[in-house]
């Protein structure tokens, strides 16, 4: 996917898209649409990821640490406040973030009971040994419980506060389990069977190898990788490891002395005791962040350097490492985020920057889906929203002239085969960088938390956002911008969505691989979840429906509901929105051999009625335009071209028909290759007409909301039109 910087010329119009004549076709109608790849049923579909509120100010914080949320929406944040380790937190019910409590040295974590925890070290007065240190809030809690000791004793270097590492795990059957490194590189798990039980006694289960001695240095190993889970059965896995790689700043260094140590064990349910360290091809040959979770059906599975690997509940061994197209980076692993019916989608680094791959249940791994690219590594974050879509966050460079003016924090919403426009939610000010993370609250909204700060690091306020409640989606509005936006097929294998959002950059979003031949129809919200749906036809004559994600563009492989196998025979597919009076948008086509139009009505679930015939003969009309509402009824309207360069209207009825035609404009569009009904362009709650002439120069009519339009203004240069091979 590619985001291009586009400027418009003259008032508020960028790239637009048109409803484009279609190619002849061979004709097949569904009684109701049959499926291809199923959609969800409109009766059924959650109502999705609504458009970000205006961000509110945290005070004082001048650093993300970590923002995580409990099974029941609570979220927790760890801050910098006054240059002091903080953590807040804004309970399931409420809006409002509480007062911050300070927790030096503290790490915060989620769990797959849904559990957050607070993990720190306590240094003895010695400073030779430290204790460690937990706080809980349980899944449906609202608060951190007391703090209590996890184990004592623990070897630590003289100046530091404890062990190296440290990580915490906990089951939905109740067991829990801590495992750290401490200073003489040995791995130490302590476990308990309920949240109240006591700790085990800690138990040395690896260590990590001696350094290797060379003649030019001596080559120590470094932990890079200690991680757990617990399954909902209770079994308890570990992935840990490092490598020997030498870090100092020699020069002729051996690289026969750069290995790798990375080792699983295993304690069964029911088991006292753990595995022998054992080694996992599925790793692959040089493993540095390894992402280990448990699955949702149990067992575990890991993501490693491309590679993701289920071990099922009660095997003895993992099964095969499968591609991903998702990798972890040089600061942080990959995520794992698994729905309740068994879909996995992993988040990391793609191609360029960050990208979601996503597994189904029932079959591989889909194409992994690049978001943006020129962004800061690690920067990303990631949560699942009620919908059940993913929202992505990270910094984004901004470049003007070839030169970085700013870093941008950025949340784009991810679903299965389809990609959301990206939102920028700091302000847009230059000489600024802006960092943070995203969690889900109560309500499986999407809570970000970011600062922005001078590029020199000064001036740091810290902003927290959500998303507001979706409304019923104004026609051809796929950005939530409360603007039309324009969609189209690019020259270059692209579906283009042209947006005027007055919070973010002007930008062409786009979705490939999609044949210059594709027509693409805006059509409405057919699903039910309150956000626009498409209607697209393919070089073959194949007609599909398309529900993406809220404010995004599918690939070809999306679900999708197949309309026809062949609807070639149609020279024209349209959408004005409600043509029937009942709220839910339709569809029109035309024969192209009898110039017949007919209607296809929305059936209220999941497909539509059979065909109406609802005009006769069209063959005189060059093109037919679905136009939406032009007299301000609630009933979309249609316009017809005629050889003479005649514009006729026709008036929508709450019967699905046509009322007779009135005159529009006359001598007008012989130079036009592409006509659409654009929607509400110019923000004045009517309805507009977009036209492009055959110098790919870009024409605006502006609706009056009594069904006629003003004179036209140019919109848009051929320069950048002439990319595009239609409009939608």
């Amino acid at each position: 996917m590619n985001m291009h910087s586009r400027a418009l010329l003259g008032s508020a119009l960028v790239p637009v898209f048109a409803l484009a004549v279609t190619a002849p076709c061979a004709h097949a109608v569904p009684s109701t649409a049959t499926s291809g790849t199923t959609t969800t049923a409109a009766t059924t579909t959650a109502v999705g990821t609504g458009p970000w509120a205006t961000p509110k100010q945290l005070a004082g914080v001048t650093r993300v640490i970590a923002l995580q949320s409990s099974r029941n929406g609570t979220v927790a944040g760890l801050f910098v406040q006054g240059g002091k380790t903080v953590l807040s937190v804004r309970p399931a019910g409420s809006t409002a973030w509480g007062s911050v409590e300070s927790v030096a040295g503290a790490t915060l974590q989620r769990t797959d009971d849904g559990a957050l925890t607070l993990l720190w070290w306590e240094k003895a007065a010695d400073a030779t040994s430290g204790t460690l240190r937990m706080s809980r809030l349980a899944p449906d809690a609202t608060a951190f419980g007391p703090a209590e000791t996890v184990a004592t004793g623990i070897p630590a270097n003289g100046s530091s506060t404890g062990a190296v590492s440290a990580t915490v795990a906990a089951g939905t059957s109740g067991v829990q389990a801590v495992a750290w490194m401490d200073k003489d590189n040995r791995l130490t798990v302590t476990q308990r069977s309920g949240p109240t039980a006591a700790w085990s006694a800690p138990t040395v289960l690896d260590r990590l190898p001696d350094p290797i001695v060379r003649t030019d240095n001596i080559y120590d190993y470094h932990l890079h990788d200690l991680r757990l889970a617990v399954d909902k059965n209770g079994t308890i896995g570990l992935i840990w490891g490092g490598d020997s790689y030498y870090t100092g700043d020699g020069v002729d260094y051996d690289p026969t002395a750069y290995q790798w140590y990375y080792k699983y064990l295993e304690k069964p349910a029911g088991s006292a005791s753990w595995t022998t360290p054992r080694d996992l091809p599925q790793l692959g040959e040089k493993p540095n962040r390894v992402t280990l979770a448990a699955h949702p059906q149990g067992g575990f599975h890991l993501l490693s350097f491309n590679n993701y690997a289920r071990k099922a509940a009660g095997a003895a061994n993992w099964g095969p490492a499968e591609s991903t197209g998702i990798y972890a980076n040089g600061t942080r692993p990959a995520e794992l985020l698994t729905a309740p019916n068994g879909d996995v989608s992993a988040i990391g680094s793609g191609s360029s920057g960050p990208a979601v791959a996503t597994r189904p249940a029932t079959g591989g791994w889909k194409a992994a889906q690049d978001l943006a690219d020129n962004t800061e590594s690690g920067s990303y974050s990631s949560t699942r929203t009620a919908d059940g879509s993913l929202v992505v966050t990270y910094t984004q460079r901004r470049y003007v002239d070839g030169r970085t003016v700013r870093r941008d924090f950025v949340a784009q919403t991810v679903g299965v085969g389809s990609v959301g426009k990206s939102r920028t939610l700091n302000f847009l000010t230059d000489g600024t960088t802006s960092t943070g993370a995203v969690a889900a609250d109560d309500k499986g909204r999407p809570v970000a938390v970011w600062t922005q700060a001078a590029t020199d690091g000064s001036s740091v306020a810290a902003f927290t956002a959500t998303t507001g409640t979706r409304a019923l989606p104004k026609w051809r509005d796929y950005a939530d911008s409360t603007r039309s936006d324009i969609l189209g097929i690019g020259r270059s294998g692209t579906m283009n969505m042209l947006t005027q959002d007055a919070a973010n950059p002007v930008r062409t979003f786009q979705e490939r691989p999609w044949a210059a031949e594709t027509k693409v129809v805006p059509f409405g919200d057919f699903d039910g979840n309150r956000c626009n749906d498409l209607v697209v036809r393919m070089p073959g004559g194949e007609a599909r429906l398309y529900t993406p994600v809220c404010g995004g563009l599918p690939t070809p492989d999306s679900p999708y509901k197949r309309l026809s196998s062949d609807w070639s025979a149609y020279d024209t597919l349209l959408s004005s929105g409600d043509q029937t009076g009942d709220g839910r948008p339709d569809l029109l086509a035309r024969n192209k051999a009898t110039g017949d139009l007919y209607l296809y009505a929305h059936n209220g679930t999941n497909g539509f009625l059979p065909r109406v015939k609802i005009r006769s003969g069209w063959t005189g009309y060059k093109r037919v335009i679905g136009a939406g509402d032009l007299d301000g009824d609630g009933l979309g309207d249609v316009l017809a071209l005629d050889s003479t360069g005649k514009l006729w209207r026709y008036n929508g009825t709450r019967t699905g028909k046509l009322k007779d035609r009135v005159q529009v404009f006359k001598d007008w569009g012989r130079t036009y290759k592409d006509v659409i009904g654009a929607g509400d362009i110019n923000g004045d709650g009517k309805n507009d007409l977009v036209s492009r002439d055959t110098s790919d120069n870009l024409w605006l009519n502006t609706g009056t909301g009594t069904g006629t339009f003003k004179g036209r203004v140019q919109a848009g240069d051929a320069t950048y039109w002439k990319n595009w091979a239609s409009l939608g």
